[in-house]
């Protein structure tokens, strides 16, 4: 069965970011101050199975229960598992993990499985997400889970929807579409959940378009139901420049602070941001900023999560599977995404290519603890979903 991390430091890992603030930032008023990560514990959420493909399994989800009273504290996560076909009887589906102990042991207590559209599986780009308040007709602290569905050849068809939960992950119930599209080229995928002044919001990557070749976008809906139209986010003005795998953060100053990767002809499947006053109004032409800590340089696959802990600023944080540096490094800033600072991973991966994919932050409600789940190296060439609970302090 499952087995779990040792704790990699007898002690305690101790990460520390040390960067000029003051006033967030401002050049003229800076006042030196330090930012710590303490590594609390490190578990394994699976295993990959042998019955997978490839390094078969990735693409961690994971929260906290922040909204479902008794329930509070326990954290949810998922995953992708290349099992397809290799189930008797069985589509493969996104398994659904439960910790009531912080984070030191996990239970498979669900699977959320594809119930529209009987020719395609639920196998892509898990995304969890707890409702901060009633909506759509369904309570606080009811559990969102969207993903990708796609045929077993990746050739003809894919979607993206929500599946709900009223009991903690226990059970799932597939209930609205966002989007739909082709096989791989022609497709939709990434899916990331967000709730704003009344509106679930679902930033995605829409690789079905004529005008670009892949497009960041948004739709949003006041009842989880109605979409409205697409809203694009990042578009390139090189058709073969492809923005994608969005994720999205507001910060303690009101802003909002979105990152992604752009794969094209630039070198390594950079890292780019932007940051919006409003999360309605985007230049999509505006491909933004690379996202560089000195020298340092991220790739591929990226999250980001703002806490209020860490100064005047709080602490923003930028994980993606590639940087400049091998194992690859985690970056802060507490500038509000001024300027970025290099910290060592505490859940480090090889360079295979599978490995590290869309690694997965999320805060406490205090912003005092940080979760984090990670693809990392596992047994026997395969992957395992590993997990670390992390301390931040000032």
């Amino acid at each position: 069965m499952k087995k779990f991390l040792k704790i990699l430091l007898v002690s305690v890992m101790m990460l520390a970011a040390v960067l000029p603030l003051g006033s967030c930032g401002e050049k003229d008023k800076t006042t030196p101050m330090s930012v710590k990560f303490e590594t609390l514990l490190t578990s394994t959420i699976m295993e990959a199975p042998k019955n997978t493909w490839g390094l078969g399994i990735g693409y961690p989800t994971v929260i906290e229960l922040q909204h479902s009273s008794e329930n509070n504290g326990k954290l949810i996560a998922s995953f992708e598992i290349a099992d397809s076909g290799l189930r008797t009887g069985k589509p493969t589906s996104f398994r659904i993990m439960e910790s009531v102990d912080g984070g030191e042991n996990w239970t498979q207590i669900s699977e959320a499985t594809e119930s529209f559209d009987k020719s395609i599986e639920a196998c892509w780009n898990p995304n969890l997400f707890e409702l901060p308040e009633a909506f759509g007709g369904m309570p606080e602290g009811t559990l969102l889970l969207a993903g990708c569905s796609i045929d077993p050849g990746q050739k003809e068809k894919s979607h993206i929807s929500i599946w709900k939960s009223l009991d903690c992950g226990k059970t799932w119930e597939q209930f609205t579409v966002i989007d739909e599209g082709g096989g791989v080229g022609e497709g939709v995928w990434e899916p990331y959940l967000y709730y704003e002044d009344g509106y679930l919001y679902c930033f995605y990557s829409d690789d079905s378009g004529k005008d670009h070749d892949q497009t960041v976008v948004y739709k949003r809906s006041s009842d989880c139901v109605n979409w409205e139209d697409q809203v694009e986010v990042v578009a390139a003005d090189k058709f073969a420049y492809r923005p994608g795998m969005g994720v999205i953060t507001k910060m303690g100053n009101g802003k909002y602070f979105i990152v992604y990767e752009i794969f094209g002809d630039w070198e390594g499947c950079p890292i780019y941001y932007k940051i919006t006053d409003d999360i309605t109004k985007w230049d999509a032409s505006d491909v933004g900023e690379p996202l560089t800590a000195g020298t340092y340089t991220m790739g591929s696959a990226p999250w980001c999560a703002w806490s209020p802990v860490g100064g005047e600023c709080g602490t923003l944080i930028v994980t993606a599977k590639y940087g400049s540096e091998t194992p690859n490094k985690i970056l802060v800033s507490n500038d509000y995404g001024k300027s970025f600072n290099v910290i060592e991973n505490p859940l480090p991966h090889s360079a295979d290519n599978g490995l590290g994919y869309s690694a997965s932050l999320f805060f406490s409600s205090d912003g005092a603890t940080l979760f984090y789940a990670n693809n990392v190296d596992g047994k026997g060439g395969k992957s395992k979903i590993a997990f670390a609970k992390i301390k931040l302090y000032e």
